[in-house]
């Protein structure tokens, strides 16, 4: 885990990998914070071999929640392109999450979601939404690409907008966007083409998926096989490998890791395996079996030096207990192993 690695011609000091993760930290009109910077430069300081920053939204009207950064707001550039420097002080590597919210957008007070198919809370996509989307996607990365980060990173997992796309079980559009595995991956390919084309050759482009779905069938992973390499054609530079079942609470072992396996059998770019982490032998195992990087989030929100732990073959002290998922709304901290409150976290969620 400590070797060197490699996603496209970037260097990577270790195959350890902060998977993105939702801080919280943005302010309510999302904008990156000071306490959110100090995440992401504490996560490089203790040798994070790559960070992958929370997903942060290219539309501010499809944000999934008020503290969710949007990338396009004016003021983020500076503090993105600051955030990305005091990373790579450190030697380490950071890719920003970009993503829609699709149906978690009707979240926000207020905002109309934008959806595959009209519900109660959402407007159906027409083929204008689904251009913008395109077009927003390109623009968000273009941006994270002129304030200095090594890559992107597309949420196409756990039900977000492009997740619903690529599962058939979500998508039941009868336009070109829906229907067969090509038609389901249409705007994938076009927002990949897009970024391709303003974007520098060197830049990472890196996808995130689902190996499983809500329905949890074997057609949706033999799927998502196919998908895996499309997303290789199409240029895509490694693939981290998740599941609807992300969040499992107190499960000893990886979650995906034999999805992941099957996966890395099929394709020749790297692979990202994240879920269910917490041990030095889970993660060599799974590199020695195969798997490129390890992802963990959990462990990270609880301990950000763990890397250094790891090292010394000390164990992560994450319970995946997933206290995670809602302390910072009632006591202002990520973790229940934390002392300290956040100020931050404070300010967006006391009432």
């Amino acid at each position: 885990m400590f070797s060197k690695g490699k996603i496209k011609n970037i260097e990577i000091k270790n195959r350890i990998v902060r998977s993105a993760t939702n801080e919280h930290l943005g302010n309510i009109d999302g904008i990156i914070t000071d306490d959110y910077i100090d995440v992401y430069s504490n996560l490089a300081k203790n040798d994070v071999g790559l960070i992958i920053t929370s997903h942060m939204a290219v539309d501010e009207k499809q944000r999934v929640d008020e503290t969710q950064i949007c990338i396009q707001k004016f003021d983020n550039k500076k503090l993105l392109t600051d955030l990305i420097r005091k990373v790579h002080k450190y030697g380490s590597k950071i890719i920003v999450q970009v993503s829609q919210g699709g149906k978690f957008s009707s979240n926000v007070e207020g905002q109309v979601a934008l959806t595959l198919t009209e519900t109660e809370t959402s407007k159906c996509m027409n083929l204008k939404d689904i251009n913008n989307c395109i077009e927003n996607f390109a623009l968000a990365c273009k941006i994270i690409q002129d304030c200095g980060a090594d890559g992107v990173q597309l949420h196409m997992a756990h039900g977000y907008l492009l997740s619903d796309f690529l599962d058939p079980y979500n998508n039941k559009r009868t336009d070109k966007y829906g229907g067969s595995i090509e038609n389901r991956y249409r705007i994938i390919h076009q927002i990949v083409s897009s970024i391709k084309s303003i974007c520098k050759k060197e830049f990472i482009i890196m996808a995130k998926i689902n190996s499983t779905s809500t329905a949890n069938s074997c057609q949706f992973f033999e799927q998502q096989l196919v998908i895996c390499k499309m997303l290789e054609l199409d240029g895509v530079d490694a693939i981290e490998i998740s599941g609807m079942e992300f969040a499992q609470k107190n499960r000893k072992m990886p979650y995906f890791l034999s999805q992941a396996l099957q996966i890395r059998k099929q394709i020749n770019i790297p692979v990202v395996l994240v879920g269910g982490f917490h041990k030095y032998a889970q993660i060599n195992q799974a590199i020695e079996e195969g798997i490129d990087f390890v992802s963990m989030s959990r462990p990270f929100i609880c301990e950000d030096d763990l890397v250094f732990k790891l090292k010394n073959r000390v164990n992560s002290k994450c319970s995946g207990c997933n206290c995670c998922y809602n302390i910072f709304r009632n006591e202002y901290k990520r973790c229940k192993f934390h002392d300290n409150t956040i100020l931050q976290l404070e300010k967006n969620f006391k009432k």
